[in-house]
């Protein structure tokens, strides 16, 4: 074979070969694929978004998506990520069934190829403030009538508890407390009055503000219906 073509098929060969190497994805996640969650409330969901980036040259592609248990959700906002894209990855994990230090993981496959299967692992320290009983009002209504409803919220905690303020999101839910402090292992109820004043379904919150730092909002939520007479 002719020597020049030799040279130009090396040549070729590898321009090929080094494009290989350089056009390839590259996962990264600033936080790290080890998190603390810190201490958290047994009693409602605890939010963390992470940052994935595609620091690599080709196009990022996340799939399979998922978390070890039940506990913990998942959303991606974006499982293709062009060179230099970003997404954000939403964690929430639900504590209500844990108490101390609790460790999850959510994973994820990628077309990089040194990250392949990711394993993201975050530990929490459960901390047991509140048990509310049932965990949400549900109310059936007829139009212009009052329908009241009650649950009970016990201190599971080792402090002494005292609530400022109880909000409701719709005027026609009024809340009322029995009481405004909580002592350790003790426990007081919230009622909710059901005034409807047309049709359909509601939703919302009833928010109740406390000392407690780790607990300083206890939201609970709120369906209903009203009907016709």
């Amino acid at each position: 074979m002719n020597p020049l073509k030799i040279i130009s098929y090396l040549i070729v060969f590898g321009w090929l070969f080094d494009c290989s190497l350089i056009s390839q994805p590259k996962f990264y996640i600033a936080e790290g694929k080890r998190i603390d969650f810190g201490d958290v409330p047994n009693f409602a969901p605890t939010k963390r978004t992470l940052v994935i980036k595609n620091i690599g040259t080709d196009t990022l592609i996340l799939s399979e998506v998922g978390a070890s248990c039940g506990c913990t959700a998942t959303l991606l906002s974006n499982d293709h990520l062009s060179p230099k894209d970003s997404a954000l990855l939403h964690i929430t994990f639900d504590a209500k069934k844990f108490a101390g230090q609790v460790e999850k993981m959510v994973s994820m496959v990628t077309n990089d190829d040194s990250n392949r299967s990711v394993e993201i692992r975050f530990t929490a320290n459960v901390i047991k403030i509140f048990d509310v009983n049932p965990e949400y009002f549900y109310v059936r209504a007829a139009k212009n009538s009052t329908v009241t409803q009650s649950l009970t919220i016990k201190n599971v905690g080792t402090e002494k508890i005292k609530i400022s303020s109880v909000v409701s999101s719709l005027d026609m839910v009024k809340p009322t407390l029995s009481k405004d402090i909580i002592q350790p292992n003790e426990e007081i109820t919230l009622t909710v009055s059901f005034i409807p004043k047309s049709l359909g379904t509601i939703n919302g919150n009833i928010d109740l503000k406390t000392n407690h730092p780790n607990a300083q909002l206890l939201s609970i939520r709120f369906f209903g219906v009203t009907i016709e007479r």
